[in-house]
């Protein structure tokens, strides 16, 4: 009998600590445990690119683990707007033909903490860009529109992060 409640105690032990999840970052203002991410406003003609950024950022916080999102009584906030956005050619090869595009998104975000009510981050013309290139035979590279944008929001994330939480 004793043996059967050790292996259920063990087993609820190993439930709960899968359930958890752990970050090995440590947090600057340990008393934000969760956020609520808002859809930014749109200011472009790309009608997806608020909802793909939301999509990415929960995504990418809940890998992270050092906050929990929520989207009732938030510790922190981030919101914001996608003010411009712009996919452009970038440079020509030898042939005068199109070799990489460069894509460019404007943000406004900010960060906020809910508890104490103070903007920790704020950047009204945040600007981030990346180049690809169709045509492009390496794997390093990015050969796609849509891996461009998905990098521009991985650098976004990491700017916030390292304005906010990692902050000194």
């Amino acid at each position: 009998m004793k043996k059967q409640v050790k292996i259920i105690i063990i087993l609820v032990l190993l439930a709960l600590s899968v359930g958890c999840s752990y970050s090995l970052f440590e947090n600057a203002f340990p008393h934000l445990r969760n956020i609520q991410i808002a859809t930014f406003e749109n200011n472009t003609s790309e009608y997806a690119l608020a909802q793909d950024l939301q999509e990415s950022l929960v995504n990418t916080f809940q890998r992270d683990g050092r906050l929990r999102i929520t989207t009732r009584d938030p510790d922190s906030i981030i919101d914001g707007s996608i003010l411009d956005y712009r996919n452009e050619i970038h440079s020509y090869d030898i042939f005068g033909n199109i070799s990489e595009y460069r894509v460019t998104i404007l943000f406004s975000v900010s960060f906020t903490d809910m508890r104490f009510n103070d903007v920790i981050y704020e950047n009204n013309a945040l600007r981030l860009s990346e180049t690809y290139s169709p045509s492009a035979n390496n794997p390093e590279l990015l050969t796609t529109e849509a891996q461009a944008i998905q990098s521009i929001f991985d650098d976004l994330f990491t700017t916030i992060i390292r304005n906010t939480l990692e902050a000194w």
